[in-house]
This record gives C-alpha cells, structure tokens and sequence, in this order.
C-alpha cells in the first residue's frame, strides 16, 4: 500500500466516523432489542476487501478501519474490532473469487458474513469478559444480527459509491495488455 492510499483510506476511515456518529444517527432505529443501525465503516471494508490487490493492502485497510470504529465506541475491549475486521478483510480477500464482486446479491452476502463475524465475536468477548447478568445473552447476539443485516442491506449502495473513488482509495492492478 502506498502513503497516498493509506493516507486517503485515513481520510476515508475519519469520515466515515463522522458520518456515522452525526447524519448516521439517522438510520438508526429502537427496537425491543436496543438500537439497531447500520456500520457503514463495515461496508466500507467490504468494499475494500473485494478491490485490494493484495491480501497485505486488505487486512491492513481493515485494521484501519477497525481502529476508527474501536476509536469512536471505546470501552474495555480497544483494539479488538481492529483485530476483527483485519481478519474479516483478509478471509473476504481470500473468497472473493468464488464470487461476481460487481453483483449486489454478492455484496449483500458478503456484508452480513462480514457483520456477522465481526460483531458476534466482539459481543462473545463482551459477553465472556463484561459479567453480564444470566438473563442476558441472547438480546446482545440478537441485537448484533440485526446490525448486521442492516449493514448487509446498505452494503450494495455504499460500494456504488465508492466503486467511483476507487482509483484514489486503492492501487489498481495493472491492465494486460490485449494480443
């Protein structure tokens, strides 16, 4: 990854924070289970785990935005969503081939094993080490699959928008020539 794209995927990362702790509220709504909303910081990685051209660039971009997001919740497990979405990023880059990149379908699929993955650790580990109470399980796992199909529905529309940006974002894989 050059200075440029990081510096540009830091941009991207400090946005997308502010995005979503402002206009982002918006989408948010109550439920029985707590407040569900959207990651869009997820998508975001997503999308980044799809286009990067190494397996290096897309973990490494997943850490970045993972500490962003582990920067603006805060609490007792900093540093974990780092970890998981670096290893959300990588293992999406590595099937990403099985799969049309370019399809909606495959990026809603895609955004919610992503969601799923990362946010049910992250609330397992906040479970395991935060003493909940024993009733209190099953709300927090509920409440992180909700987000994650909402995050897996917005997915599609925020990659179409950064499909635009991608030439500054990530560095292109070099064009082969035709014979």
């Amino acid at each position: 990854m050059r200075w440029y794209h990081f510096i540009i995927l830091v941009f991207v990362a400090v946005v997308g924070v502010v995005v979503q702790s402002t206009a982002g509220q918006l989408l948010w709504f109550r439920t029985e289970l707590g407040w569900i909303g959207p990651e869009l910081l997820a998508a975001v990685a997503v999308f980044i785990a799809l286009y990067a051209t190494s397996a290096t660039d897309a973990a490494l971009s997943g850490w970045i935005l993972g500490f962003a997001v582990d920067l603006s919740v805060g609490g007792s497990s900093m540093g974990l969503l780092a970890l998981l979405y670096a290893g959300g990023c990588w293992g999406i880059f590595h099937v990403r081939e099985v799969f049309f990149r370019d399809r909606a379908m495959t990026q809603i699929i895609i955004g919610f094993i992503f969601c799923v993955f990362v946010y049910e650790l992250w609330t397992v580990y906040d479970i395991l080490v935060g003493g909940r109470a024993s009733g209190e399980y099953f709300r927090p796992a509920l409440q992180a699959l909700g987000l994650s199909i909402y995050t897996a529905v917005l997915t599609p529309p925020v990659c179409a928008v950064l499909k635009r940006l991608r030439g500054f974002m990530l560095p292109m894989p070099p064009i082969r020539e035709r014979r």
